[in-house]
């Protein structure tokens, strides 16, 4: 036996070398100014294929999501002619998927046999369907790629590396690497939100200690007056950052030594680069979030104590800053700004005018940015704001005016599914348990969908792709653990938490 499974590795490890040179062979070919990185990336991807062939492919899962957060961004986007463009996370995610079909092949298992999957097929199909009737490139210039742009990146990666995940689960020790791996990452979104927040305070050389350069080059991204660390804008920063927050909560009860005492400094960090980023959603996201983490993942008696007293210190901090709270200016910590609102407001109204005209299958996937141009504007509001404000702002209304209301079924579908697993989950785990499995690590996972929907309410999250694959990356893990716990559950620790 030990001879067969040798010989199945072995040709297996064969293979991908065999697609491996195949692959720089083909990009040699369509691009012969990319010769050299092709013959480098050789050695550097087969190094990482063994090495993760030995170990945990689900690795390569959350370094695809963060990817988004460094990797995102023009200047290394790779244009094919006939095809669609590519970068660094989009070459991640197909390394990705080539790694875990070579994982499967090893452990000959896969399977699609949650309701949750067929939900996601259909949403998939349908939305592809959508958008390929009506096109895949936007008639307005500046948002061209929407439509293939959003399904790819917030649609179809996302799911597909749910599934992926789901297939690959099979030890509580998988549990710990977003968590660690997320917070080590939250050091660079920290690092640059301070830094360019002391540029827009007035100190002009801290951009300078940015690295890339490209991220600080405001006509690269949206929101340059506010910190929004190594994202494309200031919503994803803050959405990260909210996710950060009660992630490294769950995480400094499971780890010891020094990282311990950095965990805590990161902590202290987060809530001031919150601010910083002036996102209205995210303060919300942030106080709610709070509430379910100290009624659900707090013991309860002590929860309901320390959610007393938050609630307290942040009534007294509202009347202690109530000047700044009501004032326009974001930078102050107002909320009172006019502008956006009434903008919102025109845009659902807008939104719930097309459901009315389109009302199943909707104006396109992607194609809300061409029926709105075309609709009167208010002068006192639209006019004279950024083109990025006659994007909807809410994900719901999105998918509606976009998809009609099969998709804005089919998504909701999904999120119920994913919800359901995840209590189902909740009520597996013993409240005893105190490993990185435990009902806690289920909580966490809720304040992340809660979050996503709360932001989601107030912008367009298919535009957030960072957003969409921690969401559904983080679901694929608890989809998983749900099936393992059925019916011979994996042993759940329930003694002194170790390091991952």
């Amino acid at each position: 036996m030990a001879i067969l499974a040798r010989q199945k590795n072995d040709s297996v490890m064969l293979l991908a070398v065999l697609l491996l040179v195949g692959g720089a062979f083909g990009v040699s070919m369509a691009s012969p100014d990319a010769i050299p990185w092709a013959l480098a990336a050789i050695p550097v991807v087969g190094i990482m294929a063994y090495w993760i062939a030995r170990w945990d492919v689900m690795i390569l899962t959350w370094l695809w999501v963060f990817s988004y957060g460094v990797l995102d961004w023009d200047e290394l986007k790779i244009e094919i002619p006939g095809f669609f463009t590519m970068n660094p996370p989009r070459l991640i995610f197909v390394g990705a998927v080539v790694a875990y079909l070579f994982y499967f092949l090893r452990r000959g298992v896969v399977r699609f046999d949650r309701k949750l999957f067929w939900i996601l097929l259909a949403l998939v199909l349908y939305l592809g369907w959508n958008a390929h009737v009506s096109g895949w490139i936007s008639q307005v210039s500046e948002f061209s790629a929407a439509p293939y742009y959003r399904y790819l990146g917030a649609i179809l990666f996302p799911f597909i590396m749910l599934w992926l995940v789901y297939n690959i689960v099979r030890d509580e020790n998988q549990a710990a690497w977003p968590f660690v791996l997320i917070s080590i990452f939250g050091w660079y979104a920290l690092y640059t939100g301070y830094l360019q927040f002391a540029n827009i305070k007035g100190i002009p050389w801290a951009n300078s200690l940015i690295w890339p350069d490209f991220i600080v080059e405001a006509h690269h991204a949206i929101d340059a007056e506010r910190a929004r660390g190594p994202f494309r804008g200031a919503g994803m920063q803050s959405t990260f950052l909210v996710v950060l927050f009660y992630m490294n909560l769950f995480s400094i009860r499971r780890i010891r030594g020094l990282y311990r005492a950095a965990m805590g400094l990161q902590l202290v960090l987060i809530p001031p680069a919150i601010f910083f980023a002036q996102m209205r959603a995210g303060y919300v996201a942030f106080l709610l979030c709070g509430v379910v983490w100290f009624l659900w993942a707090e013991r309860r008696r002590a929860g309901r104590l320390k959610l007393a007293v938050a609630v307290m210190v942040v009534a007294i901090g509202a009347m202690f800053f109530w000047s700044n709270l009501t004032s326009t200016d974001r930078s102050i910590g107002g909320v009172a700004q006019e502008g956006p609102i009434r903008a919102r407001e025109i845009l659902a109204a807008q939104a719930f005018e097309i459901v009315r005209s389109h009302p199943l299958t909707g104006v396109g996937f992607g194609h809300f940015i061409d029926y709105q141009v075309q609709m009167p504007h208010d002068p006192q509001s639209l006019a004279g704001l950024r083109l990025v404000m006659v994007v909807q702002h809410n994900v719901f209304l999105t998918m509606a005016s976009e998809a009609g209301l099969i998709g804005l079924v089919g998504l909701l579908a999904v999120f119920i599914a994913v919800f359901a697993e995840s209590v189902s989950l909740y009520r597996k785990i013993p409240p005893t348990a105190t490993g990185w499995l435990s009902r806690e690590f289920v909580v966490a996972f809720w304040i992340i969908m809660l979050n996503y929907v709360i932001c989601g309410m107030f912008r367009d999250m298919l535009w957030e792709i960072p957003s969409c694959v921690l969401l559904w990356s983080m679901a694929g893990l608890v989809v998983g653990y749900n099936r393992l716990l059925e019916p011979h559950p994996i042993d759940v620790a329930n003694g002194p938490q170790v390091r991952p």
